[in-house]
């Protein structure tokens, strides 16, 4: 119909407009708006139109099968009915950056590998069917239309395979990335959605409209080939409704349709349009394919493949261009599906399967970012061509049959999986390994009885049935799949794991509440009469006022169930929560029992356990030491013990129960001459006492001498307890030691007299010495602040200065001339770091800050960063450095001992030198076993130390006269700082010399074992950094700006913020972009003296105390954000600040750590090490 270079010109000219597409979508992503990101995942979700949808389905419309029905309306019915359980989905993948259906399922049963592994095989398997009937679709449009064929269907095979997976490649595989989103292809998908659906929609109008009247029209001229009574047979309802259980079951398990729906998918607001949008747009197909398969009949019988009606369709009335467009539109249908397929399968496969057994076979550390991350997208692409021309294979081997067969038999095993996803959240009761029993046993069923008979191996075992043979046997499998889960997760328990993962897959289940079971009404006078019974008519009275006065309606459920909650409160004060709620029990539960037989067999049955109580009370207070008395509320004794009897020794029958209280009081009262004149008015005031309810204690003697301590404390309900404690014997003994005390005061006295003298001397003395050392510590306080001050403020321009300086020497258009003044600038910086880091070295020493961490260190591995550091020096220095290590291991702190030995190292190559013309300079770093310690030893044939001034050259600023010395002049620190580190880490230094022959500079650390690990750090292979996001953050712009050109000659995408408000508003637009964070610690303007560890300010956010932003420090900025991050985030803090702490503060929150001035080639080596281990840790978390 068409000329090849016609074909061919329009197919490379949508190709190249694909291509356009995905690259400035990719490009221009970040300034697409919220509606508009909402149309292109609406559309995208069009990927479900398959060249099955669009040519497929009409085939089977011509055929007179109308199982095609189901396939559309199976996602109209998820989409309208299902939607809060792919709400449900959504929700659950963006809150567990889910990447695949293996890795959503795998989450929900404890993360097994074992589940992830065998979804992929399955999703694969499942796939490749459905793949290469894409490229069949293909490759027959194109071989259908052009008009002498000129390549074999391999050849024009092999040309699809290879521009579908370029194009696979360039722009689904650019990045290895946690999201694992593909927003450039996502917009070429939807576009090439749109484009499917006006050319079959231009079609079918054409067909339906232009050519004839109408679909109706097409339907009456079709009546006469039609069987209709044959479609109402049981074959084919079981087709038709079989094949819509099928589709359900696998729609959201397909592996491109879950990619575009869950994975690519950013915010869960983006899926409002797709729940209506989807289903128009399936049912303009489902509308059209009926009429337009019939239509074909028609026109061109069987002289034509029903599979090309819609291409040919238009071309029959002379509109040849339509039938083009239907070409372009059969091309988007099945180049989406590969592509997207493609994408998925081949993350499902390297995330689940290639990488994690990478991971943990491989004995490898790997620290080069870029060459770690070009391996994983190697090992990616190489699998995108694995799934492509595995389908290619798989194409050339089947035999010829028609598209919706092989599209039937993909649905079948993708299926397999629904009953595995609807369980993951409906189901909490569903294990692991019922779920493995399910699938495995389905696909089983669905391979030997599906896939092999459709490849040809042997005949299907229902070809000889009017069954429809694919759908019958996959709704078999589907239906062992769900008895094998159920009963298998009953034989089983979950493991923790699995409950644990649960938690994000089901609602929080709600508090059991009061209901009312039988009774919808509860009678208010009874449940007062109730509770009065128990708490008397007053109280009743009170409490059911209470409750109408913040309860209005009587006449809903509601009031009900409060009143009888209230009643119960009510009653458990008196009764116990138990019995309340038996009570009410009782009075709701229509078992035909009035309130009052209620009332009187529980007041029956607290009679019992009061006559009880009271026996045990009885008994309890008789054998107590102390007299006691119990009153009533009408001021009536009802209880007493012997104790009590013996204490007043009351007549013979004056005691009894019910006998006032105030003839007691009178009686004893009595008992005491002083009380005699005003005895009424004693009793009158102590019943007065007691009817206050008011606690009090009194002492008094009897007659008999007895001293009686009397204790009273009201009860609740009125009353009162009476205690009465015989405490003669404790008086007695009180009197004796006062006697005693009033001789040892006397003697007291006298010594205290001469000890205020004494001790009025001593606090004199003492207050003038505590003067001169709070001065002393005042002056030592201030130099300490000075030099904090000092380095702090002028680490600042020189960090910034030293970025620029690097950044200018990367330029291309930079001399060899001006790049070596670039260079001799960048010394000068470093020896203005170096003298400042001397300073901060004194300042944490004498501020005792430094802690030493002691581990084994391999002195070989110590001596070879030596050597590498002093080797780069030789030349300048004119000194020629040699070396001896050894294969032992010594205990100390790395840090500090390298500091000590870099002392010996930088003091020796500056002085190693003489007047000899003729005596080359010479340096030895080695060591020496001494017994169980090690010797490091720095030796120079320099002029050497005189004896007398030995001892000199470690005071502090002491520097002897020497005029061979070569290399900036120092400050005279570096020996006062190597002895007060090794007086840190109990080593011991030495100095031997004489003048002429040299110094010897040596410390002595323990040796030790080796340790039972030892890691191998590899090279890096080349650090590239390019096009990883970073932010920096820090408060001085000219860092900033310093930083910013050093990051983009590495050809970083950067970000910078001067500040956390700016920073946070940053990385919430970026987020997706940023890889990594450098901060500065100190983000805000401070005093020197203030340059310190805001301990105050992390432990107020630890506690829930939200900081402000001008409160943030470095630390704290980069826990935000880490907050607000969807994903892990690696970051490195930057800081002039000297706080011996703050390096193990920022090891403790997992942050790297540099100090400036910044090395660029220590940032570069630190940024890839922490990107490369974050990718590796993003891959290999399932093992």
């Amino acid at each position: 119909m068409f000329s090849n270079w016609l074909l061919v010109s329009v197919s490379i000219g949508y190709i190249g407009l694909l291509f356009l597409i995905a690259h400035l979508g990719g490009k221009y992503r970040n300034k697409l708006k919220t509606k508009q990101q909402t149309i292109i995942y609406a559309l995208s979700l069009g990927v479900y139109c398959t060249s099955w949808g669009f040519l497929g389905t009409t085939a089977q419309a011509a055929n007179h099968s109308f199982t095609y029905i189901s396939v559309y309306l199976a996602p109209i019915l998820l989409f309208v009915f299902a939607w809060p359980f792919i709400q449900r989905i959504i929700k659950t993948s963006l809150q567990l950056k889910i990447t695949s259906i293996a890795d959503l399922l795998s989450a929900r049963f404890g993360k097994s590998q074992n589940l992830a592994v065998i979804i992929t095989l399955v999703a694969l398997i499942g796939t490749m069917p459905y793949v290469a009937l894409q490229l069949k679709a293909i490759i027959y449009s194109y071989q259908i239309l052009q008009e002498t064929p000129d390549l074999p269907i391999w050849q024009l095979g092999l040309i699809v395979s290879i521009i579908l997976a370029v194009f696979t490649i360039i722009f689904g595989i650019r990045t290895i990335d946690i999201t694992e989103r593909h927003p450039g292809v996502m917009i070429a998908i939807a576009f090439e959605s749109l484009v499917k659906l006006i050319a079959f929609l231009l079609v079918g109008i054409f067909v339906c409209f232009v050519i004839y009247d109408s679909p109706m029209d097409i339907w009456q001229l079709s009546k006469d080939q039609l069987d209709i009574p044959k479609q109402f047979e049981f074959g084919s309802l079981v087709g038709m409704f079989g094949m819509l259980i099928i589709v359900m079951s696998a729609f959201l398990c397909l592996p491109r349709q879950f990619q575009v729906m869950f994975v690519e998918i950013k915010d869960q607001k983006s899926s409002s349009m797709a729940r209506w949008l989807l289903p128009i747009y399936v049912l303009i197909f489902a509308f059209f394919a009926g009429p337009l398969g019939l239509a074909g009949n028609l026109n061109y019988g069987t002289s034509l493949e029903a599979d090309a009606y819609v291409l040919f369709l238009p071309a029959f009335d002379g509109h040849v261009w339509l039938s083009l467009f239907a070409f372009l539109g059969a091309v988007s249908a099945a180049s989406s599906m590969v592509i997207v397929s493609t994408i998925a399968l081949s993350t499902m496969l390297s995330n689940e399967i290639v990488f994690p057994l990478m991971f943990k076979f491989s004995r490898q550390q790997h620290h080069d970012f870029n060459h770690f991350q070009s391996q994983l997208l190697l090992i990616r692409k190489a699998l995108v061509l694995l799934v492509v021309f595995l389908s290619y294979g798989l194409l050339l081997l089947s035999p010829p049959d028609t598209l919706s067969s092989l599209g039937e038999v993909a649905f079948g095993a993708i299926a397999q999986i629904g009953p595995a996803l609807f369980v993951a959240f409906y189901w909490r009761k569903a294990t692991l390994a019922g779920v493995l029993a399910g699938i495995s046993s389905g696909f089983i069923i669905w391979a030997a009885f599906n896939l092999l008979p459709q490849l040809g191996i042997y005949s299907h075992p229902l070809a000889n049935t009017d069954l429809p043979k694919t759908t019958v046997i996959t709704l078999v499998g589907l239906l062992i799949n769900i008895i094998a889960l159920c009963f298998v997760s009953l034989l089983t328990r979950q493991s923790i794991r699995e409950q644990m993962q649960s938690k994000f897959f089901y609602k929080d289940r709600k508090k059991a509440q009061w209901s009312l079971p039988i009774q919808p009404k509860v009678d208010i006078i009874e449940l007062e009469f109730l509770v009065a019974r128990f708490i008397g008519q007053e109280k009743a009275s009170k409490c059911f006022l209470q409750f109408h006065r913040s309860h209005k309606s009587k006449n809903n459920k509601e009031f009900n169930e409060a009143v009888l909650f209230h009643a119960e409160n009510t009653l458990a004060r008196v009764l116990g929560s138990a019995s309340a709620k038996l009570v009410t029990s009782f009075a709701v539960s229509g078992r035909g029992m009035a309130f009052d037989q209620v009332a009187k067999l529980v007041e029956d049955n607290s009679s019992q356990q009061l006559e009880f109580s009271r026996t045990v009370l009885q008994s309890a207070i008789e054998n107590v030491s102390e007299g006691i008395s119990v009153i009533d509320s009408e001021l009536k004794l009802v209880a007493w013990n012997k104790q009590y009897l013996d204490i007043f020794s009351y007549p013979e029958d004056f005691i009894y129960i019910g006998c006032p209280i105030s003839q007691l009081i009178h009686f004893n009262l009595s008992q005491q001459g002083y009380f005699i004149q005003d005895i009424d008015l004693q009793v009158e005031k102590r019943i007065q006492f007691i009817k206050n309810g008011s606690r009090h204690n009194s002492e008094y003697k009897l007659k008999n001498g007895k001293s009686i301590h009397i204790e009273g404390n009201p009860t609740p309900g009125g009353g009162f307890v009476m205690i009465f404690s015989d405490i003669t014997k404790y008086r007695q003994t009180e009197r004796v030691l006062k006697e005693e005390n009033t001789d040892l005061e006397s003697r007291v006295r006298f010594r205290t007299a001469e000890l205020e003298q004494a001790n009025k001397e001593l606090a004199h003395a003492n207050f003038e010495l505590e003067q001169a050392q709070a001065k002393a510590e005042q002056a030592h306080i201030k130099k300490s602040q000075y030099l904090k001050a000092c380095s702090h403020d002028l680490l600042q321009p020189l960090s910034a200065a030293r970025l620029f300086s690097s950044a200018v020497s990367l330029s291309s258009k930079v001399t060899n001339e001006e790049r070596e003044q670039i260079k001799q600038i960048d010394n000068s910086l470093e020896i203005a770091n170096s003298l400042l880091l001397d300073l901060n070295e004194i300042a944490r020493i004498e501020s005792g800050n430094i802690t030493p961490s002691i581990a084994a260190i391999e002195v070989k591995q110590l001596f070879s960063m030596l050597t590498n550091e002093f080797n780069a020096l030789t030349d300048e220095y004119q000194v020629e450095f040699h070396c001896k290590t050894s294969k032992l291991y010594i205990a100390s702190d790395i840090t500090l001992l390298a500091r000590i030995i870099q002392n010996f190292l930088s003091n020796a190559f500056r002085y190693a030198h003489t007047n000899e013309a003729n005596r080359q300079s010479k340096v030895l770093l080695g060591c020496r076993r001494q017994g169980n310690e090690l010797s490091i030893q720095v030796f120079d044939n320099g002029p050497g130390i005189p004896t007398n001034k030995q001892h000199q050259v470690f005071e502090q600023f002491t520097q002897l006269k020497n005029s061979n010395f070569i290399g900036p002049k120092g400050l005279g620190l570096g020996l006062n700082i190597a002895q007060s580190l090794a007086s840190i880490l109990n080593h011991s230094i030495n100095l031997k010399s004489q003048a002429g022959l040299g110094c010897l500079f040596s410390v002595n650390v323990p040796i030790t074992q080796a340790p039972m690990i030892k890691e191998q750090a590899l090279p890096p292979a080349s650090m590239s950094l390019q096009g990883v996001g970073v932010l920096c953050i820090d408060n001085e712009q000219a860092i900033l700006d310093g930083m910013s050109k050093l990051l983009n000659a590495w050809q970083c995408q950067v970000f910078t913020a001067i500040n956390a408000q700016q920073a946070k508003e940053i990385y919430a637009k970026h987020e997706d972009e940023i890889d990594i964070l450098l901060v500065d610690y100190q983000l805000t303007e401070v005093q020197g003296e203030k340059i310190t560890i805001n301990t105050d300010a992390i432990l107020n956010e630890r506690n829930g105390k939200p900081l402000s932003d001008d409160e943030l420090n470095g630390i704290a900025l980069i826990k935000q954000l880490r907050a607000i991050s969807q994903y892990s985030l690696p970051a490195i803090l930057i800081t002039a600040t000297t706080d011996e702490n703050l390096m193990a503060l920022a090891k403790q929150h997992n942050i790297g750590y540099l100090r400036k001035i910044i090395k660029p080639i220590a940032l570069r080596a630190l940024m890839s090490s922490l990107l490369t281990k974050e990718l590796e840790k993003n891959y290999s978390h399932k093992l």
